[in-house]
């Protein structure tokens, strides 16, 4: 099943892979940390998004620093950074408990540690963990705050991995503190050269260069075949920059906008380039996707972050075919919008969904399984979620003033209708396969976990949605209202369980966050809903 992911992403591959040198350079120096290895460029993005809440760093006179330069200083340099105030600290009630002003969103590591509150908290927060209790959002900032300031203090004492162990059977890497004298020296005058060089961001110096390729040989050399290939690394620094998913929302906004001046003005010029735009930013969106796969060796669909760009993806998939079966400008429009929601909300949000690339969770260790269940029923909130963008689309032409059953609504109404029969296809038999997969890992097909039962409701809540409409109980204003609203159910089963409730077996999707922003999307759409069936009302 791999092989077989692999050989339809492999063409994506090519271009990218082309250009690659094959050196390594400070950006493709691989590291392990988190159960895999990857490039330093992704070590220091992640360390200093953890630490900072940002991919830069901006200094006191406004400019900004890449990640690089910031994680090789606090190695070289880490006395100037201890009173720096860097660690990023958003809680309201934390920052209360440790008496610290509200205010401030960052603080230096030195005037954290002294705090006389700290330990207490720490230590609180380690007595709820041995006895596996649920961390409330004050818990989960406490834990957050020590996971940043045990990463700087990791990274400054020498903790980073960076050269495979000599003993072929134990996986672990060296931490830089671990080196022989002869790497370690490599190593930090490696560092030296990069910052001489980088300081002007100058072209790099030959002494850079051989310096970089004396520590990758010293540290290849402990075990050869644990080394990765530069190739692989630079793959994964092109995913960083390039930033597919970002380039992805931009393009799919651009697209809407076009197709709704199409739509205003009657012109399909718009339309036409409003094509080519999604076309152009579903490449980007598939090729992001692709270059996941490539680097994790599995399906992109492990976690939240991924699920959410997976399932604008089937939007546009969706999209695409009733598209073309329909030929009407309302489906691009409103599928465009659903996947630049999608894909600001992944984009947009780095504390709430970790976009890293992560290891598998055991229980996932299975591609056939992963790629049956877990795909086929995100793809039906893609499907869902299209026909709530489709409504939403329907009840604005109702606002400006089309009638409830004029042919125009009734299309809309139709095209929910097939748009809700894909999705509790695709929900029915993930749901089914689920189970199969539980009884496969768990030794049991069905119990009533949170998350098995919000998925039962939000299926049976969209099968009662279409019978009523079968059955003549539910009229076009009532179809579009229910896509909307039962939409909420496919929220709950999503990301409810996962970041609300957080309880059950599906522990590996669980995250922290958010909920103030998915309360208001829910509170704007009942509103809507609401003015929508008032302007019926008095028609």
């Amino acid at each position: 099943m791999r092989k077989a992911f692999l050989s339809l992403v492999l063409p994506l591959l090519i271009l990218p892979c082309l250009a690659f040198a094959e050196d390594f350079t400070m950006d493709t120096l691989p590291v392990q940390n988190g159960g895999r290895i990857k490039p330093f460029d992704t070590y220091a993005r992640e360390s200093l998004m953890l630490t900072y809440g940002r991919s830069k760093f901006e200094a006191a006179d406004g400019k900004k620093q890449g990640a690089i330069k910031i994680i090789t200083t606090w190695m070289m340099v880490p006395e100037a950074w201890e009173t720096k105030e860097f660690i990023r600290l958003d809680h309201l009630g934390l920052k209360k408990a440790l008496s610290l002003d509200s205010d401030r969103k960052f603080f230096s590591p030195s005037e954290l540690i002294r705090n006389s509150r700290m330990g207490i908290l720490f230590s609180e927060l380690t007595t709820k963990r041995q006895a596996k209790e649920k961390l409330n959002p004050f818990d989960q900032a406490t834990q957050r705050l020590e996971t940043q300031l045990m990463l700087f203090h990791e990274i400054k004492g020498g903790g980073m991995r960076v050269a495979p162990n000599a003993d072929p059977a134990n996986s672990q890497w060296l931490a830089l503190a671990e080196l022989n004298e002869e790497q370690r020296e490599l190593f930090f005058q490696m560092l030296k050269e990069y910052s001489v060089t980088f300081s002007s961001d100058s072209a790099e110096s030959t002494a850079y260069v051989a310096a970089l390729n004396k520590f990758t040989e010293a540290a290849s050399r402990n075990n050869p075949a644990a080394y990765p290939t530069q190739g692989r690394m630079a793959t994964e620094v092109h995913y960083n920059s390039l930033a597919p998913f970002m380039l992805a929302w931009i393009l799919y906004a651009l697209a809407a906008i076009l197709i709704f001046l199409s739509i205003l003005f009657k012109k399909n010029r718009f339309q036409l380039i409003a094509w080519v735009v999604t076309g152009v930013a579903f490449f980007l969106h598939t090729y992001g996707f692709a270059l996941r796969v490539y680097l994790t060796e599995r399906p992109p669909v492990s976690n939240m972050y991924e699920t959410v760009v997976w399932v604008a993806w089937g939007a546009m998939v969706f999209t695409s075919i009733f598209s073309f079966v329909k030929k009407k400008s309302y489906i691009l429009l409103a599928g465009t919008i659903v996947a630049t929601l999608s894909l600001i909300v992944a984009d947009r949000a780095p504390l709430i969904l970790d976009s890293t690339l992560q290891p598998l969770e055991p229980v996932l260790r299975s591609n056939l399984w992963l790629i049956i269940h877990v795909m086929t029923i995100t793809l039906s909130y893609a499907a869902f979620f299209l026909a709530l963008g489709i409504a939403n689309v329907g009840l604005f032409y109702i606002v400006r003033g089309e009638k409830v059953d004029s042919p125009v609504i009734r299309d809309f109404v139709d095209t929910c209708y097939k748009s809700l029969q894909v999705g509790v296809v695709l929900l029915a038999a993930g749901t089914i396969l689920g189970g199969v997969w539980a009884d496969y890992s768990w030794g049991r097909f069905w119990g009533w976990d949170p998350k098995e039962t919000w998925a039962l409701i939000a299926l049976l809540g969209y099968i009662a949605l279409l019978h009523g409409r079968l059955a003549g109980l539910v009229k076009n204003f009532g179809m579009l209202a229910g896509s909307i609203i039962a939409f909420n159910l496919v929220l709950m089963a999503w990301y409810g369980v996962n970041f609300v409730l957080g309880a059950g077996l599906h522990s590996y999707g669980f995250g922290a966050g958010g909920i103030e922003y998915v309360a208001a999307f829910i509170g704007i759409q009942f509103l809507y809903v609401f003015y929508s069936g008032l302007v019926v009302v008095r028609k």
